[in-house]
């Protein structure tokens, strides 16, 4: 036994390989190869091909999937601010349709993305002071990012054929905003479940760093080569991921099914009595992926 606290040598040594594995692929590729997609209305254009053959490519999946889990599960009215979003939301509806019975879906994307990086530098290292990420809703991503390959693509997801249901969709993200991006940015930084990706991620702030310094004085080699420790500036952007493919290959169209059986299926179903001053009426909650449905 180890003594508590501690990490046994041989763990140790296979993590410190895995992030090194990490800081190479962020050298080899060049930085537009590095974003996950995960949207219904997107099946072919999930992952970088070349992503797609190393772990970089299976932990951005597997974050982008339960960041869409956890999204639908905190808002569940069974939470806090799952209960007070619902109320907010039903409110906001009756204000607009009256005691119409309808059924409204409300959708919103979230996104991972960088956030604060702090470097300190020395003569011939770096180490990394403070990194964290943040959780931002899609279409604020995209309207300040319009060297994104995604951009425009939520249009036809958020078109909405009665004003009505864009003026309540809209309502909806801004309580998602207020309510929920705050506990998800916690947990991406924070649970060990997003523990993998934060690993990744520091390995690529390093590697993003070696490029912009080192890279206007890489040198040529030949492909399937491996630069000596001193310089790996030859490796950026080469494109060679000899020995850094995942030793275990995975299919990302299995981790866009789970994301499917999510948004079709739904992270919770529910249902309950509500008294009005116009009677009794059932609210029904429905969650999955992206996707929040009301029925009143």
């Amino acid at each position: 036994m180890s003594p508590q606290g501690t990490v046994p040598d041989g763990r140790l040594e296979q993590e410190t390989q895995e992030l090194m594995k990490y800081f190479f692929i962020g050298l080899s590729l060049p930085n537009e190869k590095f974003w996950v997609n995960l949207r219904p209305d997107s099946p072919d254009n999930i992952l970088d091909d070349d992503l797609a053959k190393t772990d970089i490519g299976r932990i951005f999946l597997e974050a982008d999937v339960q960041l869409k889990k956890d999204t639908a599960g905190m808002t569940s009215p069974q939470t806090p601010e799952g209960k007070v979003y619902w109320d907010k939301l039903y409110k906001k509806a009756g204000e607009l349709f009256g005691s119409e019975n309808i059924t409204i879906p409300t959708i919103t994307m979230p996104w991972i993305v960088p956030n604060e990086i702090i470097i300190r530098e020395a003569p011939d290292n770096a180490y990394i002071y403070k990194a964290t990420l943040k959780v931002m809703l899609e279409e604020d991503y995209l309207s300040g990012n319009t060297q994104s390959p995604h951009r425009g693509g939520a249009e036809a997801v958020y078109r909405f054929s009665d004003p009505r249901l864009k003026e309540l969709n809209e309502y909806s993200t801004q309580l998602i905003k207020e309510l929920i991006i705050p506990k998800l940015t916690c947990a991406v930084n924070t649970s060990k479940r997003y523990a993998p990706l934060r690993q990744v991620y520091y390995s690529l702030i390093l590697a993003q760093w070696f490029k912009q310094k080192y890279g206007s004085s890489g040198n040529s080699r030949a492909p399937g080569t491996r630069a000596p420790v001193n310089n790996y500036m030859s490796m950026i952007d080469y494109g060679d991921l000899t020995n850094l493919v995942s030793s275990q290959p995975y299919d990302k169209q299995s981790y866009f099914k789970q994301y499917q059986e999510s948004f079709a299926e739904g992270e919770y179903s529910l249902q309950e009595p509500v008294y009005t001053p116009m009677g009794q009426s059932v609210r029904r909650y429905m969650s999955g992926g992206i996707f929040r449905q009301m029925a009143k």
